[in-house]
């Protein structure tokens, strides 16, 4: 009888054994999926915001190659004034 009872206690001892692990993989599994949606959420956040920062960069670029073919503009009228001050001023020095 002592053998039966030590082998019944040896069963359910194992069988509690084998329950608490499962338990705790799936505790853990739940954890882990847990925190692979926080990283994930937070990887698509960061991936949004290089997205924003591509923009923005893209919209700077246009400006400043706007502002060069302005740029670009002034300096020629500036040099188109320039020679006809110099007209101007070498018909005056002739009179």
């Amino acid at each position: 009888m002592s053998i039966e009872m030590s082998l019944l206690f040896g069963a359910i001892g194992t069988l509690l054994g084998v329950l608490g692990a499962i338990i705790t993989m799936k505790k853990d599994s739940k954890n882990q999926g847990a925190s692979e949606a926080s990283i994930f959420s937070k990887v698509d956040y960061i991936a949004r915001g290089v997205d924003d920062i591509k923009l923005d960069l893209k919209d700077q670029a246009r400006k400043i190659e706007s502002q060069n073919e302005r740029l670009i503009r002034v300096e020629e009228s500036a040099k188109s004034a320039h020679k006809r001050l110099d007209k101007v001023e070498g018909n005056s020095n002739e009179d």
